[in-house]
């Protein structure tokens, strides 16, 4: 790493350094110092101006000094700025025939206590940009106390269900990135990495439906990606925030120390939930000329526990080379608990009665590390950067259960555990070069390395006894390699008052290597595919904005959908993972209008997207009655609809915003030969009022459809909760009281499933009212630091469901 690094650096001084010899140019430099304590001004932005219009931008080093390069003749002036001090023009600098030196330039420090800071300028809930829409969750009171799962339940494009699974326009086929980062934990279960993420470190979420070929080509609903609060402020500061709920606690603590040009951050915290609800399941199916009726209610209740522990350190070398590393640890344990009562009945008589107790339970921990470092250069914008990642988790998943007959007496014992690990490896170099200053190029490389590995084993006992016997024909280790390579190409022009482009192409190149231990036929494949993207956007006037856009995406199967190990803990309902799942491709267009009129913004989309080879959950009933569901490429996905979205201002104290989604989505499988299609749509509504004097209230609510899959539909339900929020201790802390679901102490919501021998009816009934505390206390001092670095990103696999 070393010698990369200072290859690199060596090569673009001896760059710079032989076009200096060639040709000279004016500099203007100078110092910054604090005007009280006299001392320099590291890291401030200092910008060269012409006639008003800005030149050159640098920023002053670890001693204050900066630098113009490159000056041409004529009368210019100096701009000055950094948080925490007061901005400072110097003007009628005249550069003739000879370098100037500015000499020393005083700037006043405002630096103020967190509890004086008065923000005068307060961001937009949901901000439509370029080519993303972003939920400020910081700005949201109502989320404060619950996880991420309650953070995406904001966002007007994004569908939660109760069971933590998330769809973007009605397709689960995201990639869901924290701080533009992929974790392990979400390519094990996107529902745990949500509730493993409290609402209270997020600052905002953003929403890429259309992203250009910089992105790794997978995800083929879109990105979703997490931006947790960053605190780079000088000196000492952080926050504690206890959480405490009738469903769900959370602890969170964070502190930050930044030390001339040295950042180090820390922050952590454990999180304990739990759950429970009702199910009845009504299953008819077909043996022979028989039809069979099952009737199986069952009881769950859940609960877990989750930590985590994040710790990043950031180094500006100089004004030119930034070095940062991060560590991120986290663990959690899930534990569900069965009692179900099973009665199959056929021609008038009950063919088969037992009870089950069960106990299913998911222990997981993992670590990621990443090294990132930037150069940056003398012109704008332009850098290079290399970032390295590397991620691990383990996970062990078991299962016991006991099987009762009407004599309450255990007459069969069963118990299976799937050890499994998930190790990923990546190195990527990206390239940003300003042609001009409208234009920009763009070019990167990327490699993943992904290992996983998955043992499961089943053993039983008889006749009630606890001499368990391994079955080795439910037995296996599944060893999966695969390797993406990958090398994209960006283009970006964006003239004033005529249409803006961004053009671009990336290619990459699969390996994929899997092996059984146990004589199943081992496989490999690799395949390439080459991704274009084109958006087109403009300006209408000040305040409307047009964007067309085109892409194609692909979406890899995650490790939730590739592990073959079968659960049986409910023998009559069994479901597993498929490794010879292909990936899926996809066509997305997308056209949008946004605008913005004093305190009112409208947004509306309209998209239309199509799947090939999409992978299904396809659900099977034997003649014993026994339905497993087993992931499968079967399909083609097609979906078309509109999304509108509103913010206003009724008055000053007073705003409210909601969003109505409507598509019709088209599922058909000639293999199967099915075919189910249906409108969906999802209204929320959101409502704030600051009272004045620290206090503020708010409201929220979202209705969701139906959804259609091949085989059938989810239902549909609601949601509502209510928030009271009072500043305390000088603004340094918040007290708040939430209550979800006031009106109704249950969510209840019927799924309906149809195969070839089987119609399947399923009600549910989950526990959901409940209150919530949320505490949060600040201290410190507020300065500036540091720019945000790059992150890796690799949102390139289809994401699991949730182990609940």
């Amino acid at each position: 790493m070393r010698k990369v690094l200072l290859t690199i650096a060596a090569f673009t001084a001896s760059i710079c350094f032989t076009f200096a010899q060639h040709i000279q140019h004016i500099k203007i430099s100078g110092l910054l110092l604090d005007s009280i304590a006299s001392k320099p001004i590291e890291f401030a932005t200092i910008a060269l101006l012409k006639d008003g219009k800005i030149v050159q931008g640098v920023n002053a080093d670890a001693k204050g000094r900066f630098v113009f390069q490159k000056v041409e003749k004529g009368q210019y002036a100096v701009q000055a700025s950094l948080m925490g001090y007061v901005s400072k023009t110097v003007e009628k600098i005249i550069a003739r025939d000879e370098d100037i030196e500015m000499g020393i330039i005083k700037l006043a420090p405002t630096v103020q206590n967190l509890s004086e800071v008065t923000v005068t300028e307060q961001k937009a809930l949901f901000e439509e940009k370029a080519d993303r829409m972003v939920y400020n969750a910081e700005k949201d009171i109502s989320i404060k106390g619950g996880d991420a799962t309650d953070v995406l339940k904001k966002i007007p494009s994004v569908a939660v269900d109760i069971e933590g699974n998330v769809q973007l326009r009605g397709s689960s086929n995201i990639k869901v990135l924290i701080n533009n980062k992929p974790s392990s934990i979400v390519a094990r279960s996107v529902s745990d990495a949500l509730k493993q993420i409290p609402a209270d470190i997020i600052k905002q979420v953003e929403v890429i439906t259309s992203p250009s070929a910089k992105y790794d080509a997978e995800g083929t609903a879109g990105i979703i990606n997490i931006i947790t609060k960053k605190n780079t402020l000088r000196g000492t500061n952080g926050s504690i925030s206890p959480n405490f709920g009738q469903w769900n606690n959370w602890q969170n603590a964070s502190i930050n120390h930044r030390m001339k040009a040295v950042n180090i951050s820390a922050n952590g915290g454990f999180n304990d939930w739990k759950n429970k609800r009702f199910m009845q399941l009504r299953r008819s199916f077909t043996n022979g000329d028989t039809l069979i009726d099952q009737n199986q209610p069952q009881r769950i209740t859940g609960k877990g526990k989750n930590s985590y522990a994040t710790v990043n350190v950031d180094w500006d070398v100089d004004s030119l080379n930034r070095i940062g590393a991060g560590l991120n640890y986290y663990n959690g344990i899930n534990t569900n608990n069965f009692d179900i009562e099973f009665m199959e009945s056929g021609l008038g008589a009950v063919r088969q009665y037992f009870k089950r107790d069960m106990s299913r339970t998911y222990d997981w921990a993992g670590a990621t590390v990443n090294l990132d470092y930037t150069r940056l250069f003398k012109k704008p914008k332009k850098e290079i950067t290399l970032l390295m990642m590397y991620s691990f988790e383990g996970e062990d998943s078991d299962y016991y259960t006991n099987l009762l007959n009407r004599e309450q007496t255990v007459y069969y014992r069963e118990k299976s555990y799937n050890i499994s690990n998930n190790k990923e490896g990546t190195v990527q170099l990206d390239f940003t070069n300003p042609i001009d200053s409208i234009s920009t190029l763009e070019l990167g490389s990327k490699t993943i390395f992904r290992k996983i590995l998955s043992d499961y084993r089943i053993s039983s006992a008889s006749d009630g006894s606890t001499d368990f016997r391994d079955m080795p024909q439910l037995a296996n280790i599944f060893d999966y390699a695969q390797q993406v390579t990958s090398a994209y190409v960006v283009y970006t022009r964006t003239p004033k008052k005529r249409w803006g482009i961004n053009l671009g192409a990336r290619y990459e190149h699969t390996f994929i290597q899997a092996n059984f231990l146990n004589g199943t036929a081992s496989f490999s494949n690799n395949y390439g595919n080459l991704i274009p993207s084109v958006s087109l956007s403009r300006s209408v006037r000040k305040d409307q904005q047009l964007r067309l856009s085109y892409t194609q995406r692909i979406q890899r199967p995650q490790f939730f959908y590739l592990n073959p190990y079968v659960n049986q803990a409910d023998s009559k309902n069994q479901y597993g993972g498929n490794p010879y799942l292909k990936p899926e491709l996809t066509h997305s267009i997308e056209a949008n209008y946004s605008v913005s009129i004093k305190q009112t913004s409208f947004n509306a989309s309209f998209f239309l997207r199509q799947t090939n080879n999409a992978i299904e959950n396809i659900s099977s009933v034997d003649t014993s009655g026994v339905l497993t569901l087993i992931f499968q490429n079967v399909a083609q996905n097609s979906a078309y609809g509109l999304n509108l979205s509103a913010n206003t201002k009724i008055l000053k104290q007073w705003s409210v915003n909601g969003s109505l989604n409507v598509f019709y989505n088209v599922l058909e499988s000639e293999e199967l030969k099915a075919r189910n299609a249906d409108w969906m749509y999802r209204i929320n509504l959101n409502s704030s009022i600051d009272f004045g004097k620290g206090i503020k209230a708010q409201l929220f609510g979202f209705y969701n459809s139906a959804r259609v899959n091949l085989q059938g539909k989810y239902g549909g339900f609601g949601f509502y909760n209510m928030v009271l929020q009072k500043e305390v201790l000088k603004k340094k802390g918040t007290i708040g009281f939430g209550y979800d679901n006031p009106f109704n102490r249950k969510i209840k919501w019927r799924n309906d499933f149809v195969g070839p021998n089987f119609v399947q009816i399923q009600d549910v009934a989950m526990y959901r009212r409940g209150w919530r505390i949320n505490l949060k206390y600040e201290f410190g001092q507020m300065s500036s630091g540091p720019r945000q670095k790059k992150r890796i990103s690799n949102d390139d696999k289809k994401g699991g469901e949730g182990n609940n």
